[in-house]
């Protein structure tokens, strides 16, 4: 009844604004900006050289500013909503994580190009836009990049000035404001600087999160040919954690989607991200420039738990398990880039030499608590304690060093190919402090691409590729080593897929593509004890994409997307109740995905959007011999208004869940399911000045 009020609410604020523009006699604005859509030309990410997305040979998804905006993705997990072959695990309800073509990552994250992998959910509030690399990219990006990378690419200053306020209400009192300030000093000389301030509740009792950004960056020109940026951020996300529902007879329990199944008071979560960058970009000539990155990040997080660790019996009894973790770890990367392009033998050629360096120091320790057994209807459980001993404590200090190169070769007009190598030489210092154990672990990786391209016209390619990528045993949050696994080879990482791309008119593109993605000796959570690793002999991902963005007529914009994977345990590992066979199909994976996003202006000052996204159920985990959970599947719908005040003020409502489905997103394990948000709306005001 509160949201149906909100949403009224904020509908007659809509309707109230859009009778006053009628008032101004706005409906004839002439809007000299040019109309913009959700079709993207090229990315950078991919290749580190800027490249027409019609030419690279692997699935990209760029999700512009203008689909960040008009989504309302003021997260990253809001972000990749519409982006198919991605989903969402839960991260235990603290940080991001996700599942990409059939593989769980927290590791494979950056930003600008740089590594960002820790543990927290990221603002989107000082983000230009979010590139999705599909497959193995290990070439450019290295340890990881197994299903794919997702690539935040950040606002930067610019010269000129112009400045924008955001201000939003929402259900669950969802309070937001964001400020982006840009402003030229001098001839040579810009500053812009992103203001974050959130705070809302949530459907959950006693959920609730709090958090501030500060963003500082600047542009100095040092000369015609010489570039230099530098900033710094701090981000500070306190909330209380919430890991979901426990399940019932193999499916999630059905109880009041508001019930918190633990306890929340002693749930508390709280990140700390101080980071610094500066990137210096010098051009020689029109065809040779050089570019160094270097990125510190220091990152304070931890996060307590009381929570369901065990089903719900037919008694409606379930167990609670509870623990502290606090995670400190402090990030150095530097890369140089020397791009070059030249002609040779008659072929066109554009080189990319790169070094990388890089040292990530990690401590993370954990102190447990009794589990106790509880009532359903009392699922609380009484005087919790962290007081005692740790029951893990693991130091990572990793540094290494990688050396790789790319060559895109233009053979004719019709015909291109991409090729290239990395080198990464990882040494890892361990300490596991409770057991005493300390080793030093020497990794060397040789990761490749090779790509072709066929363009028979000019909106038109064909193409296949062949890309691979390892993941040393220190895993996604670097302390995945044990004293059983210290001495296993990295997890390996084949990808091969075919695929075309066309631009159906100029700003309207489709793609579609058929991978198939192994896994070598994966690295995986032990079913039977979440505290330990287990080594599978492998696992196999296939799968067919597609997608759609950008303006189907004047005023008609979309984004859709398909996904089917068909994402399977290719070896039976283990025996008895944790016997995990061959054929297994892989948790928290749904073999169809399908979004569709529609956008329709009505005239230069009204737009309407509405939105579609299903799949079908999957398991929240892994199954075993003993263990088996399905989420089933669901569709939601999502709409949207749009109000053009002013040339310099717009107003937007943003409705989820439309018809207020109860479902549930994601599985962290069995016994922790997400339910998925109930109907809600925002309303966000943007002025610009």
């Amino acid at each position: 009844m509160k949201n149906n009020k909100l949403i009224t609410a904020v509908s007659l604020a809509l309707t109230t604004h859009v009778a006053f523009a009628n008032d101004l006699d706005l409906s004839g604005i002439d809007v000299t900006a040019p109309l913009e859509d959700y079709v993207n030309s090229s990315s950078s990410s991919a290749t580190k050289t800027d490249t027409p997305l019609i030419d690279l040979p692997q699935t990209v998804h760029v999700i512009n500013q203008k689909q960040l905006q008009d989504q309302q993705s003021t997260d990253l997990g809001r972000a990749i909503d519409y982006a198919p072959g991605v989903q969402l695990d839960s991260g235990e309800g603290n940080r991001d994580a996700l599942i990409m073509r059939g593989n769980k990552t927290t590791s494979d994250l950056y930003i600008d190009g740089i590594r960002d992998d820790a543990q927290y959910f990221r603002d989107l509030y000082n983000i230009e836009r979010v590139d999705v690399l599909m497959g193995a990219n290990g070439i450019l990006f290295g340890k990881g990049g197994i299903g794919g990378v997702v690539n935040r690419v950040s606002k930067q200053a610019q010269f000129g000035n112009f400045s924008s306020i955001g201000l939003q209400l929402g259900s669950f009192d969802n309070k937001r404001a964001t400020f982006d300030i840009n402003h030229q000093l001098t001839d040579n000389l810009a500053v812009r600087l992103n203001l974050l301030a959130h705070k809302s509740g949530s459907f959950i009792e006693q959920v609730n999160f709090e958090k501030q950004a500060i963003n500082p960056v600047f542009t100095y020109k040092a000369s015609d040919d010489t570039v230099i940026r530098f900033g710094r951020e701090y981000f500070h996300d306190e909330r209380i954690g919430y890991r979901g529902v426990p399940s019932q007879n193999g499916r999630p329990y059905s109880g009041n989607r508001s019930h918190y199944y633990g306890v929340p008071g002693m749930s508390p979560n709280e990140v700390k991200v101080n980071s610094t960058f500066i990137d210096i970009e010098h051009v020689f000539s029109p065809k040779v420039k050089i570019k160094n990155m270097t990125r510190y990040t220091d990152y304070d997080k931890f996060y307590q738990n009381v929570y369901a660790g065990g089903s719900v019996s037919s008694s409606d009894t379930f167990k609670l398990k509870a623990y502290h973790d606090n995670t400190q770890r402090q990030n150095f990367f530097n890369q140089t880039d020397v791009t070059w392009k030249f002609n040779f033998a008659g072929l066109d050629h554009t080189l990319l030499t790169g070094l990388e360096i890089g040292n990530q120091d990690n401590r993370r320790y954990r102190i447990t608590d009794d589990s106790q057994t509880v009532s359903i209807h009392d699922r609380r459980g009484s005087n919790w304690d962290f007081s005692g001993a740790r029951a893990r404590d693991k130091k990572t200090d990793i540094s290494y060093h990688s050396i790789y190169f790319q060559d895109q070769i233009k053979l004719n007009d019709h015909h291109k190919v991409v090729f290239g190598l990395r080198k990464d030489d990882y040494e890892t210092k361990f300490n596991n402090v409770v057991d005493s154990f300390k080793t030093t672990i020497d990794d060397d990786m040789t990761s490749s691409r090779a790509g072709y391209i066929y363009s028979p016209t000019d909106n038109l390619s064909y193409y296949a590729s062949y890309s691979t990528s390892y993941q040393p045993r220190n895993g996604d949050q670097l302390d995945g080593i044990s004293n059983s696994n210290a001495n296993k080879s990295p997890e390996k990482f084949i990808n091969y897929e075919v695929g075309a791309k066309y631009f159906i008119n100029p700003n309207l593109f489709a793609t579609m593509a058929l991978y198939q993605l192994d896994r070598e000796r994966m690295q995986v959570t032990d079913p039977d004890d979440d505290t330990k690793k287990i080594i599978l002999d492998g696992q196999r991902s296939r799968g067919v994409e597609a997608t759609i963005n950008g303006q189907v007529t004047d005023r008609y914009s979309i984004v859709g997307g398909f996904n089917y994977v068909d994402a399977e345990i290719t070896k039976t590992h283990g025996s008895g109740s944790s016997q995990i066979t061959k054929g297994t199909k892989l948790g928290n994976t749904a073999s169809h995905t399908f979004s569709l996003w529609n956008k329709y202006e009505i005239d230069s000052v009204y737009s309407v959007a509405a939105g579609i996204i299903g799949r079908s159920d999957m398991y929240a985990a892994t199954p075993t011999a003993s263990t088996s959970v399905t989420i089933p599947g669901w569709v939601r719908v999502d709409l949207a208004g749009f109000a053009r005040i002013d040339d310099k003020t717009r107003v937007q409502l943003n409705i989820e869940n439309l018809l207020d489905k109860e479902y549930y997103w994601a599985g962290h394990n069995v016994n922790n399911i997400m339910v998925a948000r109930p109907l809600n709306a925002r309303v966000t005001l943007i002025r610009d000045f």
